[in-house]
């Protein structure tokens, strides 16, 4: 099923919470809508499972406006949507009876096999008797997701399904979200805290903030190249700098106050000392003892500041140390972030206080304003 959202706005009291919400959900794949607290992915996800209805703008499903539809019609579509919430409701019964309670409702003839696998699937036979009030917080969210996948939906809404989860549910959710991806070609559209899932699974990623679609694009595209500070910010880039641009024997360059770091030709910064920001991966940063003779443009002289491992991968943060050739310069702060792997800092004995070469291509650095 093919959902678009065409400038759609939403407010509550006079008070808008979705603002020009412009997006294409990417069919039988994984979408992710990623942003902080009371950016409005909740209320972006009423609106599109048509739960609730938007002040202004449209949402065509099948290319199909929604509020076009007769109340049959979209009783037949909703019935294709699934929605597991952040906090699923679970009735007073058993786990068997709160995952068959859709399939029952629509009269579906094989209740008791479509049950008992979605039970198989979640790992949950051994306590299809118990009582869904008495479950734990993955446990509910285990059987919440159940109860959607039976009912065979073309498209499934998740919001924040993985929050807070042990980590076995956590692992179970996982799988069984691609599982339906890969193995049913259900659409999924993922609300999630969880940049990490986000980068892992989403097709397409989509940065909501205060209302707004800010950026949207590949998980490559969104984590790699965000678009401004704020997505630099929230997605946590690593490295994030305010610059001003300058030509140095025509070449242009970004001078962040201690270096002057060189990056590919950009036709809409050619006035001198425009003001811009600039990203640039831990990743694409090349640390060693001696200078590294490359086609890189860019290496500098840094100080170790500090040293954090990070479940086996090492955070190197590195203070820009000027050249003594360079002009005087501010004295800002600029630390780079540079990551390696914990046998690389072991054989190149990196300590605080230490003075290594961080080199990094011109193409790596992401300039926006």
């Amino acid at each position: 099923m093919n959902i678009e959202a065409k400038k759609v706005c939403k407010s509550f009291n006079g008070k808008e919470v979705l603002r020009n919400i412009d997006m294409e959900i990417v069919e039988s794949k994984i979408n992710c809508v990623i942003g902080p607290n009371g950016a409005g992915k909740t209320t972006l996800f009423k609106i599109l499972t048509l739960l609730d209805k938007a002040t202004w703008g449209e949402v065509y499903f099948d290319g199909s406006l929604s509020c076009s539809l007769s109340p049959e019609q979209k009783l037949k579509l909703r019935r294709k949507i699934g929605v597991v919430m952040q906090n699923p409701f679970m009735f007073n019964t058993s786990v068997w009876e709160n995952i068959a309670y859709g399939l029952k409702l629509r009269g579906d003839n094989d209740v008791a096999g479509k049950v008992e696998e979605g039970l198989k699937i979640i790992e949950l036979s051994s306590i299809k008797d118990q009582s869904g009030l008495t479950l734990s917080s993955g446990e509910v969210q285990r059987v919440a997701l159940a109860r959607a996948m039976v009912l065979e939906p073309e498209v499934l809404f998740l919001d924040e399904p993985m929050a807070n989860l042990d980590p076995l549910s956590r692992k179970i959710i996982e799988g069984l979200i691609l599982k339906m991806e890969k193995e049913d070609n259900v659409t999924i559209v993922m609300a999630t805290h969880n940049l990490l899932q986000a980068r892992r699974f989403g097709e397409r990623v989509f940065v909501l903030r205060q209302g707004e679609i800010i950026q949207q694009g590949t998980a490559e595209e969104v984590f790699h190249y965000p678009n401004s500070s704020f997505a630099a910010e929230f997605v946590e880039v690593g490295n994030l700098f305010k610059g001003k641009v300058i030509i140095e024997q025509g070449t242009q360059k970004l001078d962040l106050g201690k270096i002057k770091v060189e990056i590919v030709p950009h036709s809409g910064f050619n006035k001198t000392r425009t003001s811009v920001f600039v990203t640039l991966r831990p990743e694409d940063i090349l640390l060693s003892l001696e200078p590294l003779h490359s086609s890189a443009r860019n290496s500098f002289l840094g100080e170790i500041i500090n040293i954090q491992d990070r479940g086996g991968i090492i955070w190197v943060t590195l203070e820009p140390i000027p050249r003594l050739s360079d002009p005087k310069t501010e004295s800002v702060s600029t630390p780079f972030v540079a990551v390696i792997t914990k046998r690389s800092k072991e054989e190149m004995g990196l300590k605080v206080g230490m003075r290594v070469y961080f080199t990094f291509k011109a193409s790596c650095v992401n300039v926006f304003e």
